[in-house]
């Protein structure tokens, strides 16, 4: 638990110096620099129905690609589960894969299994490239369960791969890479809302994606998500 703690404290203290560190960099931006993409995050919600938690019941995998034209290098959210090395049930994992080799990983300290009907799941998954890495944090996260989850501790990296800009990467892979890999009976819906892109020159681009990933045929109450 103690190295657990460390481990939290220095991916916090990073990802700090990061965040300083971008800011600086947006703010020596000048006109004449080409802008580039370096920080996309999106906004999820998920709506689960009647989780078993016997069987570990639903079990969700999210994938955020940095360069959508090439499937090599990306990283994964699995919800209420974690399999990798060995299985564990419940909360989540967050990890950095490069030809299917795990680069990073961190496990939640949220481990419940989801067991509320109709519990809405919302998230922010956030991926940057900055100083030669690429990065990927889950941060505020909410649910009726679990309540709030996520932050600075569940950062993930890897070698940036040659990319020096998040240019390649597209909603439309995120929303195609769904995999529900046990128990799409308990799942009303996934819904990817929104977009943010971050350019180096200090401007924001939000898109309102508003798009189902799935949706169960037989829970249509809860096609129409609340802003």
């Amino acid at each position: 638990m103690f190295h657990m703690q460390i481990r939290a404290a220095a991916r916090s203290w990073r990802l700090a110096i990061i965040l300083w560190l971008v800011a600086c960099l947006t703010a020596s931006t000048t006109l004449a620099d080409d802008p580039k993409l370096f920080l996309v995050e999106e906004d999820w919600e998920v709506v689960i129905t009647e989780p078993d938690a016997a069987i570990n019941s639903p079990q969700i995998a999210f994938f955020l690609f940095p360069d959508a034209e090439h499937d090599d290098c990306y990283f994964q959210l699995q919800m209420n589960y974690s399999a990798e090395d060995g299985y564990s049930s419940g909360g989540f994992r967050v990890g950095a894969f490069c030809n299917e080799v795990p680069m990073d990983e961190e496990r939640s300290r949220v481990s419940e299994m989801l067991t509320w009907d109709n519990d809405r799941i919302s998230w922010t998954s956030a991926m940057a490239v900055f100083d030669g890495k690429l990065m990927y944090a889950l941060k505020d996260g909410d649910g009726q369960q679990w309540g709030n989850f996520g932050g600075p501790e569940y950062l993930v990296e890897m070698d940036d791969q040659d990319l020096h800009a998040l240019d390649h990467y597209s909603p439309t892979k995120s929303l195609e890479s769904l995999d529900i890999g046990f128990g799409k009976n308990r799942v009303a819906s996934v819904r990817l809302k929104r977009v943010r892109l971050k350019y180096t020159n200090g401007h924001t681009v939000t898109v309102e994606i508003n798009q189902l990933a799935y949706q169960n045929p037989t829970d249509t109450q809860f096609a129409t998500s609340e802003e």
